[in-house]
């Protein structure tokens, strides 16, 4: 089904807002993570990505036709994830996440 262009434009600005908080929360984490990297996970890559976070979240949103609900239910399994298990996201971890 295709999207008609208030759909799009909706869907973007969700993921500019998913994005801008993801990168808050890693930049928050960032000095954490250097003074005590925590527990590595499968989400954990050797070095990060070489696209940014916002990009990442347009790539899903362009080609894997994700609602704007998909991004705001991923947004909070994400904040679940932090919250019940002492996880913190990183550079390293976060499009492993989404």
């Amino acid at each position: 089904m295709e999207s008609s262009p208030e759909e799009m434009a909706e869907g973007a600005e969700v993921v500019r807002v998913l994005a801008a908080v993801l990168e808050r929360l890693i930049g928050a984490n960032t000095a954490v993570a250097q003074a005590d990297p925590g527990k590595v996970t499968k989400f954990h890559a050797l070095k990060a990505p070489g696209i940014g976070i916002h990009q990442y979240l347009e790539r899903i949103h362009k080609y894997a036709c994700c609602s704007k609900e998909c991004f705001v239910l991923a947004l909070i399994y994400i904040d679940r994830l932090i919250q019940r298990n002492n996880f913190l996201l990183t550079e390293l971890n976060v499009h492993r996440v989404v």
